[in-house]
């Protein structure tokens, strides 16, 4: 890892026509990687027409500066020449994205990881079991971590979500049918589970599948602090421009870019059911991962889904996956959660409100 930059590196004017070794000096950087960037195109300083030494100026080096700091992010430097070139051409839409994506990626490697951990300890923890059944221990806990990792890397966008956001701004909600309510319904269901998640002020809250930010703009009340998740860049993109208080953040339900227990309160809404069976509990243990101890968590969605609901929502059965308020009512309790089902707008919406016990 390179030395930290000087606080005074960057100072106005102090980079005007500097000389390679005093550019290296300065950012804490060898002067044979700065030479290293030019040979790959990421640097073009002027030369002296006289001696053909390079002169840097002061916009060489914060562009220096933004390639060392791309480079400590994990980003190739192929990578760095596309965010460079679509920040020279004001693309700002494409370079989030590209370092939203850069980030979901790294926070998948990190989950991975913690999980790859908890394996070597569990390893650890039965070293003093008889050979035979330690073998099979290492063998079953191995087993369950690959597992998790199949799970988690199942997610597939079978519905093109970037495209429906179009469909979204043309038509609000019914450009999203058959994945949420019509409207006036869709209002309404939210309020009332906005109502029920009651955030209060000095909050911060979590909306993963967040879309058009539908939810999380009845939950922003003052002095709340809102993060929403999808992973449609499109979507995300027509959510800040809507609701530019909410942070957002490129993730899915199996895979949330956030740290432990850093939310008061995690929603989700018309999202579960394009789950499979064997996705939920993965998301419902991702969810229980970034809440807060005594946090509270809100799925809206159909479920127990009677016959008629595929017909009505124009899908059919094994293309979403409803589910059972009961299988999440026992999830919840069995992980130190105390959960009610409630029913919304008088119909098959239910709102699965679970409070993290003490």
């Amino acid at each position: 890892m390179r030395r930290p930059i000087r606080a005074d590196a960057l100072g106005k004017g102090t980079l005007n026509r500097m000389k390679i070794q005093e550019l290296a000096r300065r950012l804490n950087v060898s002067t044979r990687a700065i030479r290293f960037y030019e040979e790959k195109g990421l640097l073009s300083p002027a030369k002296h027409p006289d001696n053909g030494y390079r002169r840097f100026t002061e916009e060489d080096a914060w562009r220096l500066q933004t390639i060392l700091a791309l480079r400590e992010a994990g980003i190739a430097v192929d990578d760095i020449r596309t965010v460079l070139e679509r920040t020279d051409r004001a693309e700002t839409d494409e370079v989030r994205r590209y370092l939203e994506l850069q980030r979901s990626a790294l926070y998948g490697q990190w989950l991975e990881l913690r999980e790859t951990l908890a394996l070597l300890d569990g390893m650890i923890d039965r070293t003093e079991d008889e050979p035979e059944s330690l073998r099979h221990r290492w063998h079953a806990l191995a087993e369950r971590t690959k597992a998790s990792k199949a799970i988690r890397d199942s997610w597939v966008d079978l519905w093109n979500f970037d495209a429906l956001s179009e469909q979204w701004e043309l038509n609000g909600s019914a450009g999203l049918t058959p994945h949420v309510p019509a409207e006036p319904a869709y209002s309404r269901i939210l309020a009332q589970a906005a109502e029920r998640v009651a955030p209060q002020p000095g909050e911060w809250g979590l909306d993963i599948g967040t879309g058009t930010g539908g939810f999380a703009s009845r939950l922003l009340t003052s002095g709340v602090r809102m993060v929403g998740i999808d992973q449609s860049a499109e979507m995300l993109r027509r959510c800040r421009m809507q609701l530019p208080a909410l942070e957002t953040r490129i993730g899915n339900l199996l895979s949330v870019p956030s740290f432990d227990g850093q939310f008061d309160f995690v929603v989700t809404s018309f999202a579960f059911h394009h789950l499979t069976e064997t996705q939920q509990p993965l998301a419902l243990a991702e969810m229980a991962r970034v809440l807060k101890a005594k946090g509270r968590i809100a799925i809206v969605d159909w479920m127990d889904a009677p016959d008629g609901l595929y017909a009505a929502s124009g899908t059919a059965p094994g293309e979403e996956h409803y589910a059972e308020s009961q299988r999440l009512i026992a999830w919840f309790q069995t992980h130190g959660f105390r959960a009610e089902t409630v029913s919304l707008d008088q119909g098959s919406v239910c709102l699965v409100l679970a409070v993290r016990t003490p």
